[in-house]
């Protein structure tokens, strides 16, 4: 429980099911608000049902009552390795630090789960709350050689690498960060 009626639920796939339109709502919403600041592309009702390794033991929401507000996506896109694909508050709840106490929860439950050795996430490098976060929390930032193996493994191949960032193709500027135990 966060307080005000809000509490964090596990996002497994019976919950992303029952909140599809509310996950869907957010997302678009975020999207509109943020655009490419968010992320470059929208997610619709198949990226939400994907079923990718650890997505459905990993991933949280925060709901008010009957209505998802806010979630946080992850995976195992790698052995040992968790990975926070999204982050959304709904733009009504922004400010009120949902989307931190979201990746606290997240990172909380990673550092329990032995079977993860490291947690990574991509963020817009000028991101001026995010950066400092992460940084917390421990995260470094990848270099060229583990940015490179972590894309090639994932079969990406549409980002320019860098010595601390990488940019896609629209020349937004990320960093890859990581935390191991």
């Amino acid at each position: 429980m966060l307080g005000n009626g809000l509490t964090v639920i596990r996002l497994d796939r019976d919950a992303t099911l029952y909140y599809l339109s509310d996950l869907i709502e957010v997302e678009q919403l975020v999207y509109e608000k943020r655009g490419r600041l968010y992320s470059t592309e929208k997610w619709d009702e198949s990226q939400f049902l994907l079923d990718i390794p650890g997505k459905f033991e990993t991933s949280w929401a925060v709901v008010k009552g009957d209505k998802l507000i806010a979630f946080l996506i992850c995976s195992t896109p790698y052995p040992e390795m968790n990975h926070v694909h999204r982050v959304a508050v709904h733009p009504l709840y922004a400010g009120r630090k949902i989307g931190r106490k979201l990746m606290i929860k997240a990172y909380l439950e990673w550092k329990n789960m032995r079977q993860y050795k490291t947690i990574t996430a991509i963020i817009r490098e000028d991101h001026r709350l995010s950066m400092p976060f992460a940084r917390l929390l421990g995260a470094r930032i990848a270099d060229k050689a583990f940015m490179s193996r972590f894309f090639e493994g994932l079969g990406r191949k549409n980002v320019q690498l860098f010595d601390e960032h990488f940019e896609d193709e629209y020349g937004v500027r990320y960093v890859l960060i990581f935390i191991q135990k």
